[in-house]
């Protein structure tokens, strides 16, 4: 019993070291919470000391679950199994995946010119966990918790965020488009865009982030702009 509460406590402290050395020595600017090796919920304090939350342990099963395994013998589900992939981020209470990003191209004749305008869509599905606590709202003015760059820094500004339906409610999904304004240029040697989602929008705590390479964007010609535009 000593032995295993010495490797607990090696894991908790390595950790804690993890994070100093990330964050250039300095203190952690709020209180995080984490899982440690063995499943168990440790909450990480800014003045450098920690604590378990409790004696419950989680696990992931094979079908993407989250699930409490309580000291009593007794265990429930609690929501989705974090993911981080290049399609697919999940937390526990929303499933977010990227499904494609187009270019579209409006071609205007003016006069003996022609005048091009390009706009990048982004569209994606949103999954809300049954067991979460909470509906989700998608509105316009979302829009300033999102952001749009391209790999050489330069920013897309957000003109529309839709999705129908526009609430989210436990266990249902919805598609939500994101338009932006402009699209990269080939000239420019630009590798890929960037779309994130800032911590507050769809009860997110953290940043969440999906890149596209633009060899996998795709491209069409249309006869205008689809979608209301939030200005």
């Amino acid at each position: 019993m000593m032995t295993r509460t010495i490797m607990i406590a090696s894991k908790i402290i390595f950790i804690l070291i993890s994070l100093l050395l990330f964050s250039g020595g300095n203190a952690l600017s709020a209180n995080q919470e984490v899982i440690s090796d063995d499943g168990r919920e440790v909450l990480l304090r800014d003045d450098g000391s920690w604590e378990f939350r409790s004696t419950d342990r989680f696990a992931n099963t094979k079908d993407g679950q989250r699930i409490r395994l309580k000291d009593d013998g007794s265990w429930q589900y609690v929501g989705n199994a974090p993911l981080t992939s290049k399609q697919q981020i999940r937390t526990t209470d929303l499933d977010i995946k990227l499904r494609k990003v187009v270019i579209e191209t409006h071609e205007k004749k003016v006069q003996k010119n022609t005048r091009v305008k390009s706009q990048t869509v982004f569209y994606l599905n949103f999954e809300l966990s049954p067991l979460a606590k909470n509906n989700i709202s998608i509105n316009e003015n979302d829009i300033s918790r999102v952001k749009v760059k391209d790999s050489e820094g330069k920013d897309y500004p957000v003109l529309s965020i839709q999705a129908e339906p526009a609430m989210l409610k436990p266990g249902t999904d919805t598609k939500v488009t994101v338009r932006v304004d402009g699209a990269p240029q080939w000239w420019k040697s630009v590798k890929s865009m960037e779309i994130i989602f800032k911590p507050g929008i769809f009860g997110l705590q953290t940043p969440v982030t999906f890149n596209q390479s633009v060899d996998d964007i795709d491209k069409k010609k249309v006869d205008g702009f689809g979608g209301n535009v939030h200005r």
